[in-house]
C-alpha cells in the first residue's frame, strides 16, 4: 500500500513538473527599491564605531529609526536567554571546515558593539544638524510591554 501511494506521489510531483510552461522566465522588474538590499555595515576598531559609506548616506529620519530599534534590543537584552558555552565552543569548533560566521555568538562582544554603533549615530545625527537621542535615557527606560500596539 505504502508502494502504490509512493509512486502517486512521485506522478503527481512529475505532472506538476511537466505543467509549466517551457521557456517561460517572469519579466524582470523594471526599477529596484532603494531597501531592495541589505545595508552594509561599518567595522568597530579601537572601541570606536567606524560607519560604512551607506550608512553615511541615511537621512536623519532613518537612522533615528535604526537607532530605536537598536535601543529597544539592547532594553530586552536581560531578558533574553544566552547560548551556552558548550554551544559557543562547538560553533566555534567547526566555523574553520564549514565557513560560517562566529559574529553574535558573544553576547558581550554584540553589546559593546552596539553601544559604539549608537554613538557614532548621535555623532552623525549631530554632524548633520539633527535631533540627538539621549541614549543612557532611553536605556534607562522599561521595556515596552509585550503587544503594544503602536
Amino acid at each position: 500500500m505504502l508502494a502504490r501511494l509512493s509512486c502517486c506521489v512521485a506522478l503527481l510531483l512529475l505532472a506538476g513538473c511537466a505543467a509549466a510552461v517551457p521557456g517561460y522566465t517572469p519579466p524582470p522588474f523594471k526599477e529596484k527599491g532603494k531597501h531592495a538590499q541589505a545595508m552594509q555595515s561599518g567595522e568597530v576598531t579601537d572601541g570606536r564605531y567606524e560607519m560604512a559609506e551607506q550608512e553615511k548616506l541615511m537621512d536623519c529620519k532613518r537612522t533615528a529609526g535604526s537607532m530605536s530599534i537598536i535601543i529597544s534590543r539592547l532594553r530586552h537584552r536581560s531578558s533574553e536567554v544566552g547560548s551556552s558555552d558548550l554551544a559557543i565552543a562547538a560553533n566555534k569548533a567547526g566555523s574553520p571546515y564549514m565557513r560560517h560566521s562566529t559574529k553574535g555568538l558573544d553576547r558581550d562582544v554584540e553589546y559593546t558593539r552596539d553601544r559604539a554603533r549608537l554613538e557614532a549615530y548621535n555623532r552623525h545625527l549631530a554632524s548633520k544638524g539633527c535631533q540627538t537621542v539621549d541614549i543612557e535615557a532611553e536605556l534607562a527606560r522599561p521595556p515596552d510591554p509585550p503587544g503594544k500596539k503602536y
